[in-house]
């Protein structure tokens, strides 16, 4: 592969590249056009359909597309037990009281060494299944242009050369669960192209020594071959593992089928080739497998054969689901149109703070992630990725990295797509409770840092003591009652919700203890990748953020449980825990603790802000009803701003995102607008898909953050009230955004401000009244009657 994109550098390096081609791909309103093919896979267009994934690069006559599955974790570990923690937790909490912080976690790291997990487990690498390679005459391009359109999930390539138009297009059907592929050529020119499927072998050298994996990277075998007018590929996993009621898959199987082709298909040795054609139809499928022994490659291809409809009628089936999740929200911020009308490149070289790139991010940003919801939640790399040993495994990073790209789903009316992530909490559900008893002796449930393939908390180390964060259940519980405030479903809440927010919270009932203040002690405890500045170690006590999430979740239980009449109780149980809760503290500096323990010191060179919790989403109203916390939190996010202003936003875009949260939680305009202009500055490659750091690692987190963050500038609500542009940055003169949901189950039809005037139209699904404040500053109050929409203008 690496031989192909150096010569796509070299071929592209003389051709004039102009955004001209015929099937007026700039004219695309909600999607973008690029002037180039990419040079590196992080480069290539995506499409998804929360099952299967597809990367394209977009080169005429080297062609690569890898194709990727939600479900293909390479297992490299065996799934066990988590260490003994709670066996010897009273010791451990005592050296944490004597400040024997390193200590605690090596002795942590020592006896899970002694259990038998001889160093580090990893969790599970998200892998792509293979490359679908189409490789043809190599001719002299006079016009090229790639496109995504955001509406449909298709991604097109066009090109002329001296033998003619040629044009690529591709989606990943939702209801049929397919990668269609159509190749089609026009003014009498011929498609002779040979198809192929070959496995991945980009890899990160550092990753496999400290995976300890092999020179296989555990694939154990791969084959590939023709069959009927198809390809077929097939892996087997070297370490499948099967851990009491938990196993993983074998391998994974898939097959490329040529349906239709107006030309001659050839199958010579492990390879297709067309010859003469001018529209050709091609579909394909991944399957993974349990049973490595019984191939399904004949069966799959037989029912991709089965598929008789057009390419546009394949894609008119598609499109109906995609386009209305994806334009239930939109935004206009009065751009000049001959910005939008640009390249991604050129586009992108405008800056961070230019509407056309904020609109065009806002509406990339949500397509990425829709595209890689389904079976399961964005994972890092969302539903893509075109390497065996993906940064941090490609797995789920609970403690950030989840909670930010999942963040705009409600804000854009998309509850749905929260599902998958209930879906894969709760077939973890064991999983947590063995974590909660094995680690801390308790019952109720435990959420691990990270996770793929299952829900053990094995992943940990010395540096970073992950078996010490308690937020995990809380954090999640919080969504879930989220997805209530917004939908009002009672049965979501009285079926799913609320069984799990009971399941995090009797786990608090049983870990807490009280100190001789008669307020609890958070011990263990963890403040994400971060350690106080006169400790080296990580490891601590009351941890902010593990209060935050708690007092989070005992109110949300307690709202629950009042909304259904249940738990009567034990609604006096929580609200004395609420009692006991240690209050939020202040520094020297005035400055919100990160650390509510001794003479722990905040350490601000760093990319969290985990002390910030409470502003993430719904405002914590022991904050928001406190002056002096809401200044201490303001101090907090300058200083943390200092390291961010040293780089113009620095590494780990997420941490940024959580920060501009918390900013414009408090009405911090400037700030939040300077993180948002760093996002557009820095995080995206040409394919208009996120990056973790500056132009590096394919990353996912921020293509749920970044839309959220805008709609947060734009509204903010409660149950009663809804605050309009309470964020709102100057430069924004005019503006429209559509189709926000907000809690409460209103949704605002339209929001739209001019200098002189601000008009919002709602829509409840409830009777009910509000308060309407406009840039935090209370108006008026309104009465909504359910199913009738009311303008307000202000």
């Amino acid at each position: 592969m690496k031989k192909i994109l150096i010569c796509c550098a070299i071929a592209f390096s003389f051709w004039s590249c102009k955004s001209e081609m015929h099937n007026g791909a700039i004219s695309l309103e909600r999607g973008f056009h690029s002037d180039r093919p990419a040079k590196i896979w992080e480069e290539s267009l995506v499409s998804g359909n929360g099952i299967m994934g597809a990367m394209v690069t977009g080169d005429p006559y080297q062609e690569s597309i890898v194709l990727n599955h939600a479900l293909l974790y390479l297992p490299i570990h065996s799934a066990r037990k988590p260490v003994t923690q709670g066996k010897y937790l009273g010791k451990i909490q005592q050296m944490l009281l004597e400040d024997k912080y390193a200590e605690a976690s090596r002795f942590i790291v020592d006896l899970a060494n002694s259990e038998g997990y001889k160093g580090k487990h990893a969790t599970d690498l998200f892998i792509p299944a293979f490359q679908f390679n189409l490789l043809g005459d190599t001719s002299t391009v006079k016009q090229y242009d790639r496109s995504v359109d955001f509406t449909s999930g298709e991604v097109t390539v066009d090109w002329e050369d001296n033998n003619g138009v040629f044009t690529r297009k591709l989606f990943v059907s939702r209801p049929d669960n397919l990668v269609v592929l159509k190749l089609s050529s026009e003014e009498g020119a011929s498609i002779n192209t040979t198809l192929s499927l070959s496995k991945i072998i980009r890899h990160d050298v550092g990753r496999i020594k400290k995976f300890n994996l092999d020179d296989n990277f555990c694939i154990k075998k791969v084959e590939s071959g023709t069959m009927d007018n198809g390809l077929y590929f097939k892996a087997w996993y070297e370490r499948p593992w099967e851990f009491e009621s938990r196993k993983s898959f074998k391998g994974y199987e898939g097959v490329v089928q040529v349906i239709r082709s107006d030309g001659k298909v050839e199958m010579d040795s492990d390879q297709l080739i067309l010859r003469d054609a001018t529209d050709v139809l091609i579909v394909a499928r991944i399957e993974p497998s349990d049973n490595m022994d019984e191939s399904r490659v004949v069966e799959m291809s037989h029912a991709l054969k089965l598929y008789d409809g057009t390419y546009d009628e394949l894609l008119a089936a598609h499109k109906k689901i995609h386009k209305e999740l994806f334009e239930r929200v939109s935004i206009d911020l009065d751009a000049s149109e001959e910005d939008r009308m640009k390249s991604s490149e050129e586009l992108l070289k405008t800056g961070g703070d230019n509407p056309a790139l904020v609109e065009k991010l806002f509406d990339a940003a949500r397509y990425n992630v829709i595209s890689a919801t389904g079976i399961n939640p964005p994972n890092l790399q969302g539903i893509w990725g075109a390497t065996m040993t993906p940064p941090w495994s490609g797995d789920y990073t609970t403690n950030g990295n989840l909670p930010v790209v999942v963040s705009h789903y409600l804000q854009a009316n998309t509850p749905e797509l929260m599902l998958p992530l209930f879906d894969r909490l709760e077939a973890y559900m064991e999983d947590f409770k063995v974590n909660a008893r094995e680690l801390f002796n308790c019952r109720g449930i435990h959420v691990p840092s990270r996770f793929s393939s299952h829900g053990l908390n094995n992943h940990f180390d010395a540096t970073w003591p992950m078996t010490f964060w308690l937020a995990g259940a809380a954090w999640y519980s919080l969504f879930y009652y989220d997805y209530y405030m917004y939908t009002l479903d009672k049965d979501f809440l009285r079926e799913r919700a609320l069984p799990f927010m009971e399941q995090a919270v009797l786990f608090y009932e049983d870990f807490l203890k009280e100190g001789s203040d008669g307020k609890y002690i958070f011990n263990p405890s963890y403040s994400p990748e971060n350690n106080p500045a006169n400790s080296s170690s990580q490891a601590c006590v009351n941890a902010t953020m593990d209060v935050m999430a708690a007092n989070g979740l005992l109110r949300s239980v307690i709202e629950a449980s009042q909304i259904l009449g249940v738990n009567q109780d034990k609604i006096p149980v929580w609200k004395t825990m609420q009692e006991k809760m240690p209050s939020y503290m202040l520094n020297e500096n005035g400055e919100i603790r990160e650390w509510m323990w001794k003479d722990l010191q905040d350490n601000h060179k760093h990319r969290h802000a985990s002390h910030l919790f409470g502003l993430y989403d719904f405002h914590d109203p022991l904050i928001m009803g406190n002056q002096n916390l809401i200044e201490g939190c303001k101090r907090a996010i300058n200083r943390r701003m200092e390291i961010r202003r040293q780089d113009n936003g620095g590494v780990m875009a997420f941490g940024m995102v959580q920060l501009a949260f918390a900013a414009c939680a408090l009405g911090e305009t400037e700030t939040a607008y300077d993180m948002l202009t760093w996002l557009g500055n820095s995080y995206w490659n040409n394919n208009l898909v996120s990056t973790h750091d500056p132009k590096k690692t394919f990353n996912l987190d921020i293509c749920g953050g970044y839309p959220s963050l805008v709609m947060k500038m734009m509204v903010y609500s409660e149950p009663g009230v809804i605050s309009l542009l309470p964020c709102k940055p100057v430069q924004w003169k005019n503006g429209t955004i559509k189709g926000m949901a907000l809690r409460g189950g209103i949704l605002l039809q339209e929001l739209a401000w001019r200098e002189k005037e601000v008009k919002a139209t709602l829509l409840s699904q409830i009777n009910q009244t509000v308060k309407i404040q406009l840039q935090g500053i209370d108006k008026q109050e309104i009465t909504l009657k359910a199913g009738e929409p009311v303008t307000v203008v202000l």
